[in-house]
């Protein structure tokens, strides 16, 4: 298995449903790179957070851990909250690299794509 792991990052919330998408994403991305490690964590009300996903990684095997934040814009919780988080992680974790994606709606083809769907709705 790869040492390069993928770590998702929501914010969370209390309604349990909230999370079915999330978790869609992150099993097509399971389906699609099966030698991957993937996690998911969320800010606040869900578990696993982020210390927890990320020891777990760890302990799979990972020495490299990409955040990935299902965000659409950056804002506070990207700017202040994830960032805090994955300095922590960095802290705990000295032998991993993290590094940290572009919130989605910054990222072309993801704009592109939902530009897109919105046509089809008029």
């Amino acid at each position: 298995m790869s040492n390069t792991a993928i770590l998702f990052i929501a914010h969370g919330s209390r309604d349990a449903n909230w999370r079915r998408p999330l978790d869609a994403i992150v099993d097509d991305f399971r389906g699609m790179h099966a030698a991957k490690l993937a996690a998911l964590a969320f800010l606040e009300f869900m578990t696993p957070d982020v210390a927890t996903a990320a020891r777990e990684l760890v302990a799979q095997g990972a020495t490299r851990i990409r955040v990935v934040s299902l965000f659409l814009a950056e804002g506070g919780h990207i700017r202040r909250d994830v960032a805090a988080l994955v300095e922590a992680a960095r802290a705990a974790h000295p032998g991993v690299a993290f590094s940290v994606s572009p919130p989605l709606g910054e990222i072309d083809s993801i704009r592109s794509a939902i530009s897109s769907w919105v046509a089809t709705q008029l």
